[in-house]
């Protein structure tokens, strides 16, 4: 889902709910691409962790209680290791996201119709991009090179053909998608007169990022697949750096211009320009480690005979789902830009539902996709090896560790969400109710958003593109029966409509797939995490009311300044989580106390 999205590469090249928006640092929830699999040379020979020593010596079997305990928590503490790293990446990322969507923001003085062309243009090459790399790469490279591990020579050459393969493949779509860019955007983007120039003019520039998108994916899940997880999650770092640097020089030397007929060639190529060498240097940076890591690439043509006509397979049911999810995006996309054409005056815009998604990614990327990186490698050795024991308990892991944050985070999305839109972007008094309404909607759906991530984790790992197509079409088909309600309202409420049919769609696919994999495992303990899901819930409850009292009260007095939207914001955050912390206690929620022992441990014998 796909993104997909947001500002983060990072993190939507996934297919969920009809293709959120997919921005540089939501994109990659590609999400993970990673591979399960070492692929160098080196690695076959020098594990790097005890895991890739239970992998490549599978035969030695461990009998003794004490030792199966000590290889249970090795492996818990490796899981937690990689998630922190990558969050910590991911939220570095995020912080900079926002600072570079505020600077747009500023530059186009809100959501005005020249921010609005330039996201359509800039999220183009994610949705062209995802269409290719979710339906090729999660659904080839990762279990194949898994597979490929198994064979005398650790599959290099295999792997070198399958990368070769694929680095050319996205370099042909990339020149086909610059050429016909233009009538791509028609598709996506309902423009006019000075609008549409300037929609088409930025695509041109903001098209060849696909190829290095591409680059960003492969080499990324080569580097996951290494077990060299930081490079990858902190490279979008320097995409955002060298785009935050790119904005502050526009405006330094041009100002605000929400009015597409004032844009100049120097302003497109300034913005656009510095967009695009972000997304380069973000992928050519992925090299630097690669090398030093010892990996060696090494260009093979030919794939024939090499047992890829089941992944072909495969390929066509997932890449049939991705083109189900990006046309419901493309749809809605359309759609919100019609409105703006024929309503000018309203705020219902991409670029306003850009803003509210990248808001609604921050605690899903942080959290749950760091988690599911880590986990997918462990899903598909676990299928590799027929075990659904195994399977069965990383699919509890995936329900139960996020939700110990994003069921909290929801809530708090809900009650701070008035006040932190208006901290985060700069907007125009009339832009703020449509724009904290679809925040606080899409935060009700950070839970089941997160399980249709798993879920998708799940099918590519059983190599089941099938099942992955049929959940997305259940999905997408509520979304659009939703979104076809848009024209029924008055145009400012059709933000509104857009927010509802994320979260209705995602609590569909997430009850339906949890319903399937069930009956598939023979039980996968759900008894349990609801049980889990409703105590973190009602602490989330009791937690928001005081704080959306205390935060909204702290914003009124403040008298509309952007002291005051920050003061409610921050104390309100800080409220919301001692008092969950509290109630965490009081319920007995002991996920939360042994997530929280070792960090209180630290602070005690500083």
């Amino acid at each position: 889902m796909p993104d997909s999205h947001g500002d983060d590469v990072y993190d939507h090249l996934r297919l969920p709910e009809a293709a959120p928006p997919i921005d540089v640092y939501d994109s990659l929830d590609i999400d993970a691409v990673t591979v399960g699999a070492n692929v160098s040379r080196r690695g076959l020979t020098r594990p790097d962790s005890d895991e890739d020593r239970t992998r490549i010596i599978p035969r030695i079997e461990v009998t003794s209680p004490a030792v199966s305990a000590a290889s249970a928590a090795t492996g818990e503490g490796s899981l937690r290791r990689a998630s922190i790293v990558m969050a910590a990446g991911t939220m570095v990322s995020r912080i900079l996201g926002f600072v570079r969507t505020y600077l747009l923001t500023v530059i186009a003085a809100g959501t005005s119709l020249a921010l609005d062309a330039f996201q359509a243009a800039n999220t183009l090459p994610n949705v062209v991009f995802i269409l290719l790399s979710a339906g090729v790469l999660n659904a080839i490279l990762i279990p194949q090179i898994t597979k490929a591990m198994k064979q005398p020579d650790g599959g290099q050459e295999f792997v070198d053909r399958l990368l070769t393969a694929s680095f050319a493949a996205v370099l042909i779509v990339t020149i086909v998608a610059t050429v016909a860019s233009p009538w791509l955007l028609d598709l996506y983007f309902s423009s006019s007169g000075a609008t549409r120039h300037l929609t088409v003019f930025f695509g041109f520039i903001c098209m060849p990022q696909i190829f290095f998108y591409g680059l960003y994916a492969i080499l990324g899940q080569v580097l996951n697949a290494r077990n060299q997880f930081a490079s990858f999650m902190w490279s979008p770092v320097l995409a955002n750096i060298i785009q935050i640097a790119g904005l502050v020089w526009f405006l330094v030397q041009f100002g605000a211009h929400p009015d597409p007929a004032t844009w100049t060639p120097e302003m497109v190529w300034v913005l656009a320009g510095t967009t695009t060498l972000g997304i380069v240097m973000q992928g050519l940076f992925l090299i630097i480690p690669l090398y030093r890591g010892g990996f060696r690439w090494r260009p093979r043509w030919g794939i024939r005979g090499y047992g890829l006509g089941a992944a072909a397979r495969i390929t066509v049911w997932t890449f049939t789902a991705l083109v189900i999810a990006q046309l419901a995006g493309i749809i809605m996309k359309k759609m919100l830009s019609h409105v703006r054409l024929v309503h000018p005056e309203v705020s219902s815009s991409i670029s306003a539902y850009d803003n509210a998604f990248l808001i609604f990614m921050l605690p899903q990327s942080f959290i749950t996709t760091s988690i599911l990186t880590a986990l997918f490698p462990r899903m598909s050795r676990a299928n590799a090896d027929g075990n659904n024991s195994a399977m069965k308990k990383l699919l509890r892991q995936g329900l139960e560790m996020p939700a110990l944050a994003i069921i909290p985070c929801s809530l708090a999305m809900v009650v701070l969400a008035r006040p932190g839109v208006q901290t985060v972007f700069s907007l125009e008094p009339g832009q703020v109710g449509s724009l904290a309404g679809a925040v606080a909607i899409m935060g009700v759906g950070l839970l089941p958003f997160g399980i249709t991530t798993l879920q998708q984790r799940y099918c590519f790992a059983r190599e089941d593109g099938k099942l992955n197509l049929i959940m997305q079409t259940a999905s997408t088909g509520t979304q659009l029966i939703i979104l076809v309600t848009m024209f029924a309202f008055p145009p400012q409420y059709a933000l509104l409509v857009v927010a509802a049919a994320q979260t209705l769609a995602s609590l569909v696919g997430a009850a339906a797939w949890l319903a399937v994999a069930s009956r598939q495992l023979g039980g996968i303990g759900m008894a349990e995490v609801n049980q889990l899901w409703m105590k973190l819930a009602a602490a989330s409850i009791v937690a928001a009311i005081p704080t959306y009292v205390v935060a909204h009260g702290i914003d009124a007095a403040g008298h509309g300044t952007w002291v005051g939207h920050a003061g409610g914001t921050c104390v309100g955050g800080v409220l919301f989580i001692a008092l969950f912390l509290a109630m965490a206690a009081v319920l007995h929620i002991d996920e939360v106390i042994d997530l929280l022992r070792p960090i209180l441990r630290k602070v005690a014998r500083r």
